[in-house]
């Protein structure tokens, strides 16, 4: 079997609902990673075989194929083929775990994993009829920012709750393994002064690629290159201070990832490719693994995509030097930071090794980009430590998780 690497990746700044991203066209966004990240990594866009690309919520400009239109509207060659996948907020990981799988059988030589959502420009869907005419009156409508997800609720699903809002699992979580509300926003709290301290000493820069935004009759021309949720005044007494969400009795604003726009690609291909390209590999795609629990408890699956995913890499827990926790919410990373050590025989993961550069509460959770951005982060700061393995876990809607292993090519 062919080894399948990792030779670079780029993101946007990711954006607030309705912020500094809003005005881009969804297809136009994913298409600015595409081209920068053949232009940073030094790889034509005629080399590119194939496009796989995350997103949750398609139902605006990404509807049909994104990965195609995308490639297209980059002004890729038309022999770049695409593919466009949803696993909810694991979307992403999985484009990158579907490219790897392709190179390491032999049946592709170099493509691109992406994704990218739009929460701000998500439309409004309009429900047919059973019949082959529609019927006058008044029509069914999904709002596809909320309900997008599952769509029309299908009676068996309903009769399980299996649509229940991921804040509400949060809490189930949170119920679950006894997490106070100190604790949970103290997690924030970590998550945000990570994040700024990553974006104050230029790491986070590393990652992104910043986006100009056009004059208006009322502002002028801007650049935004930081991630527009990281809050300097955050503070746990701030946090402390904001009330529960509906439904809730722990999960607030502060310590859920909020509504968000931005987008995500990575380059991978063989070491042959890599090599005739004459490309240095950032990271080896070690291994990969999913999981399926009860939509009821959604967030803490990564508990055990994560040591399915060690035991396909042959690794122990103890040889992973760096780990990325998917933050949907602060109490649902807590869940499985509290369920891992059941399925690892005891292992804790060190503070110091765990998203050292703040997390998805902060950073912010566009969904259909979060699991490229992980791999993104991961790899890069693997290269920056000089440390072989990492490992990332992504919690999914619909009570899914999905993890994979990286190793550092260059690491002593």
């Amino acid at each position: 079997m062919s080894e399948a690497y990792l030779l670079g990746g780029v993101r946007t700044p990711f954006a607030r609902y309705g912020g500094s991203l809003s005005h881009l066209r969804l297809d136009d966004m994913l298409a600015l990673v595409l081209n920068d990240v053949c232009r940073r990594v030094g790889v034509a866009p005629g080399d590119i075989e194939d496009v796989i690309a995350g997103c949750v919520n398609p139902a605006h400009e990404g509807m049909g194929d994104l990965a195609r239109w995308a490639a297209l509207a980059a002004g890729f060659p038309d022999t770049a083929a695409g593919a466009t996948i949803n696993r909810f907020c694991g979307s992403s990981l999985s484009a990158t775990a579907m490219i790897a799988h392709a190179i390491k059988a032999g049946d592709l030589g170099i493509g691109i994993a992406c994704g990218a959502e739009s929460m701000s420009r998500s439309g409004w869907a309009y429900m047919k009829g059973d019949a082959p005419f529609m019927p006058r009156g008044p029509q069914f409508m999904l709002d596809t920012m909320w309900s997008g997800a599952g769509g029309p609720p299908n009676p068996k699903l309903l009769s399980r709750n299996a649509y229940i809002g991921m804040i509400e699992t949060a809490q189930n979580v949170a119920d679950r393994y006894g997490l106070t509300r100190e604790e949970i926003d103290a997690f924030a709290l970590r998550s945000q002064r990570n994040a700024r301290s990553a974006r104050d000493r230029g790491r986070l820069a590393r990652e992104i690629t910043p986006v100009t935004i056009p004059a208006t009759r009322k502002t002028p021309e801007r650049i935004v290159e930081h991630d527009e949720f990281i809050r300097d005044d955050t503070t746990a007494e701030s946090l402390a201070a904001l009330p529960a969400q509906p439904g809730t009795t722990q999960m607030t604003a502060g310590n859920s990832t909020p509504l968000s726009d931005g987008a995500a690609a990575l380059i991978l291909a063989s070491g042959e490719r890599a090599t005739d390209l004459g490309v240095v590999p950032l990271a080896r795609i070690v291994s990969s693994a999913v999981y399926g629990n009860d939509p009821l408890l959604m967030g803490i699956a990564p508990a055990w995509a994560l040591p399915l995913a060690l035991r396909n890499a042959g690794l122990a827990p103890q040889q992973i030097d760096l780990w990325e926790i998917h933050e949907a919410f602060s109490a649902q990373a807590l869940g499985v930071l509290r369920e891992l050590p059941r399925q690892l025989n005891g292992f804790e993961i060190p503070d110091e090794k765990l998203t050292p550069n703040g997390g998805a509460v902060a950073i912010g959770h566009p969904f259909g980009a979060t699991g490229a951005r992980y791999i993104l982060t991961l790899a890069t700061e693997m290269r920056e430590r000089g440390v072989r393995y990492g490992a990332v876990g992504v919690c999914i809607g619909s009570g899914q998780g999905v993890a994979m292993v990286l190793e550092n090519p260059d690491a002593s």
